[in-house]
């Protein structure tokens, strides 16, 4: 499995939750601010898709491993 476009994908959905919610119920928040956090939000979630389809790949290896032997 191409991790690539999961991690992308979960990046936007996050991206897009994040701009949603926090335009509907935190509007008096700075732009600038809401903007920081949907990017923090944004760079978290792209890094534990990353590494749970990493953990997700190392275990698909080991379980081709216990069937060819």
């Amino acid at each position: 499995m191409k991790r690539l476009p999961v991690i992308i994908l979960v990046m936007i959905v996050v991206a897009v939750l994040a701009t949603w919610l926090l335009n509907r119920d935190f509007s008096e928040i700075p732009v600038e601010t809401r903007a920081m956090i949907i990017a923090g939000g944004t760079l978290v979630s792209g890094f534990f898709a990353f590494i749970m389809t990493r953990l997700d790949e190392q275990d698909a290896k080991i379980q081709q491993e216990k069937k060819r032997k």
